[in-house]
């Protein structure tokens, strides 16, 4: 497989500090509110995706102020005694990386992506971790660990029903799981497990030989 040489660099350059995670919090009045609002069309792209994911017909998707301190963290699941409340929050960045990927997917396929659009695609690609990641926060998973691995195997079921081909979808799983994934263990090892693997415990789909897709 060919990555873009923008994107080879960025890929472990550091970006992988950045991390999704699920605050043990209830909802606040910040939270309440953005989800009074309208949802924007860019988090509407988050919710349609997010509903496919979890089967729940009303998530709720908003980018803006997660109440966290963290320049790294890009999504954030409420959560209060292990229960969350269909809604979760992002970065307004990666609203904006979704909206870009929804409009020209093929643009931004690390096989074939020009030095240009390269370097934003690892940023694109942490931008469908994080819907997939906080989706399953929004079905019960708290291990982070766990979480992490289910939502790198769902990143190319985010871009397929972004509009990318499998193929290209299948490249960005793949990007994930070789180039980011493993800076895990260094980097943010609460994300990170040995049972990540295919046939591990976490493997979603162990009668599968694909992988992480």
């Amino acid at each position: 497989m060919r990555w873009g040489g923008a994107l080879a660099v960025a890929a472990v350059a550091g970006i992988v500090a950045t991390s999704a995670y699920a605050s043990a919090r209830p909802v606040t009045a910040h939270d309440r509110a953005l989800l009074a609002r309208p949802a924007t069309a860019e988090e509407r792209i988050a919710e349609g995706v997010a509903e496919r994911l979890t089967g729940h017909p009303s998530v709720s998707v908003r980018c803006g102020s997660m109440g966290v301190s963290s320049p790294n963290v890009l999504g954030v699941t409420p959560m209060l005694n292990g229960h969350a409340f269909d809604y979760f929050l992002m970065r307004p960045a990666e609203c904006t990386y979704l909206t870009w990927f929804h409009d020209a997917p093929a643009r931004w396929d690390p096989r074939t992506c020009v030095p240009a659009d390269c370097r934003y695609t690892v940023d694109i690609t942490w931008a469908l971790q994080t819907v997939a990641h906080e989706s399953y926060h929004l079905l019960g998973y708290t291990n982070e660990a766990q979480v992490d691995c289910y939502g790198m195997q769902s990143i190319w079921f985010v871009a397929t029903r972004l509009g990318a081909s499998l193929p290209e979808a299948q490249a960005l799983a793949q990007l994930f799981a070789q180039r980011i994934y493993p800076l895990r263990r260094i980097e943010t090892p609460a994300y990170w497990s040995p049972e990540c693997r295919n046939g591990g415990a976490y493997d979603l789909r162990p009668g599968s030989s694909a992988w992480p897709s």
